[in-house]
C-alpha cells in the first residue's frame, strides 16, 4: 500500500467526501422502513398510533438532548429561536403528521408501499420547492432528467401498488 502525502490525502478526501455523504444518506433512507415497522409494532402493542408516535418522539428527543449536551455540533444559540422565521417551526407539525401516518399506513399498506408513496410525495414536493426556491432555499431548475426521474418514480409507485 502506498502512502499519500498529507496534501494529496486531503484533496482525495474532499473529492470523494460526496460519496461518503451519498452513502450516509442512503443509510438514513434504509433506516426509515425499520423505523416505520418498529412504530407500527409499537402502535399495535399499545393499540394507539398517536401514543406510539409520542413515544417515538420522546425517545428521539432524549437522544437529541444527549447529542446537544455533548456539544459535538457546537454550542447551540438558544436565543436564535426568537429570530427564526415562525414558519420554520412547522417542521414539528409535519414531522408528527409523518410519524403518525407512516405508523398507521405501514400496518395497512405494508412498509414497501407506504415508503414508496412517502418517497414519491417527498420527491414531488422537493422538485416543486427546488424549482421555485421556496422556503428560502436556492433554486434548482426542473431539468429534463428530473422530469424523467419523477416519471420513473410514478411508474415504480404504480407497480408497487399493484395487488400481488
Amino acid at each position: 500500500m502506498t502512502s499519500l502525502p498529507l496534501k494529496r490525502l486531503h484533496l482525495f478526501a474532499t473529492r470523494y467526501q460526496i460519496y461518503l455523504y451519498l452513502l450516509l444518506a442512503l443509510l438514513c433512507g434504509a433506516l426509515l422502513p425499520i423505523q416505520a415497522s418498529c412504530n407500527a409494532q409499537l402502535a399495535r402493542s399499545l393499540n394507539s398510533v398517536p401514543l406510539a408516535a409520542d413515544i417515538s418522539y420522546i425517545v428521539g428527543t432524549l437522544i437529541l438532548l444527549i447529542i446537544i449536551a455533548t456539544q459535538k455540533f457546537g454550542r447551540p444559540d438558544w436565543s436564535a429561536i426568537a429570530k427564526t422565521p415562525k414558519w420554520s417551526l412547522l417542521g414539528g407539525i409535519f414531522g408528527s403528521w409523518y410519524i403518525c401516518s407512516s405508523t398507521y399506513f405501514t400496518s395497512v399498506l405494508g412498509t414497501t408501499l407506504t415508503l414508496g408513496l412517502v418517497v414519491g410525495g417527498q420527491s414531488l414536493a422537493g422538485i416543486i420547492v427546488d424549482h421555485y426556491g421556496w422556503l428560502d432555499l436556492p433554486k434548482h431548475r426542473l431539468t429534463r432528467n428530473r422530469r424523467f426521474a419523477i416519471g420513473l418514480l410514478i411508474v415504480a409507485i404504480f407497480f408497487l401498488a399493484q395487488p400481488q
